[in-house]
């Protein structure tokens, strides 16, 4: 039996994790689903590199006028050119290796081990400045299939973001002052009817969850509950599942089930989505003026709210009102 000599048909490209890509007699490189070799992230191309056989064999590779250029043992290319085996090829962020035949025994050692890097669902966070919002960005930063995509301190500025960029999630802190929830959910859910959004709620008020679960929310935490139970969250809401945490879920099913301590009215339940938002606010220590622009609204409209809370709620004063409020948001 003649002996087999090596063609362009056998080499490889290896990945950083160790993962083989044959290529072939032609391989294109790129983020689009239909090139050879997909890298998912954004320092690369949609088409951004092919490799082809060369006139003696082997292999070449040229740039298909990416972004970023393509490199070869870190220099720029400007035309085809050859490549010997162990050449690294640099598109963006990733480093690709050139094998030929004789290196394939060493990969497959690798191969057993490695696992290919995890999918980063993209995260729009929407929540107030404070160090606590820092916080939680860090938190999700920190996770491997969980990054940031923007961070919106208000509500008009998180429709825009969200508009621009169409991120796999959106994290809704309902617990802070900056953000109106309601309003926000159904600005949101108008947009895009498929929007997965997570809640971060003050407290476990039956009725405020009730509201926030009917504006379309798909997950909702508690801003007490451990971390973990927001990362399931995230998680859960990126693969299009519904999420409670377990001191939400409690408060769900005796709502549910009708139970006096779940259907128990002890939030202003009279209220409509716009005066429940203001009577948040109200109980976070806002003026009136703060409260309009966080609401994006006129102050004389704000006032005109307060009163119908104040007649609603049947309290006498703006002073018993902020009260009220604070107790409510304390819980």
């Amino acid at each position: 039996m003649p002996a087999h000599s090596p063609s362009a048909e056998d080499a490889w490209l290896e990945t950083p994790e160790g993962r083989p890509h044959r290529i072939g007699r032609a391989c294109v490189i790129g983020r689009l689903g239909s090139c050879n070799v997909v890298l998912g992230d954004e320092s690369v191309s949609r088409k951004h590199a092919r490799i082809g056989s060369g006139p003696k064999g082997g292999h070449t590779i040229m740039d298909l006028g990416s972004t970023n250029g393509t490199y070869v043992n870190g220099l720029k290319i400007a035309e085809a050119t050859p490549l010997r085996d162990r050449d690294t090829i640099g598109l963006g962020s990733w480093r690709l290796k050139y094998r030929k035949e004789q290196a394939v025994s060493e990969m497959a050692t690798e191969v057993k081990v490695a696992a290919p890097p995890a999918y980063q669902h993209r995260v729009l966070v929407a929540t107030d400045a404070s160090l606590e919002g820092d916080g939680l960005l860090r938190s999700i930063d920190g996770q491997p299939d969980l990054r940031v995509d923007g961070h919106a301190t208000n509500a008009r500025q998180a429709l825009q973001m969200y508009d621009r960029s169409r991120p796999d999630i959106v994290l809704l802190d309902a617990s802070t002052n900056g953000v109106g929830a309601f309003s926000l959910l159904t600005d949101l859910m108008a947009a895009d009817p498929d929007a997965r959004i997570v809640a971060l709620l003050a407290r476990p008020d039956p009725d405020y969850i009730n509201r926030t679960l009917r504006r379309g929310a798909l997950a909702c935490v508690l801003k007490t509950d451990p971390a973990v139970e927001l990362i399931r969250a995230l998680q859960s809401a990126a693969a299009g599942s519904v999420y409670l945490s377990r001191r939400i879920a409690a408060v769900t099913v005796k709502l549910l089930a009708g139970s006096k301590e779940g259907g128990r009215r002890d939030g202003p339940q009279v209220l409509t989505n716009r005066e429940l938002e203001i009577f948040h606010l109200i109980g976070g220590a806002k003026a009136n003026r703060e409260i309009a622009a966080s609401l994006g609204m006129s102050v004389k409209t704000v006032e005109t709210h307060k009163e119908n809370i104040k007649i609603k709620l049947g309290v006498a004063n703006s002073a018993e009102l902020s009260e009220r409020a604070r107790e409510w948001l304390a819980g």
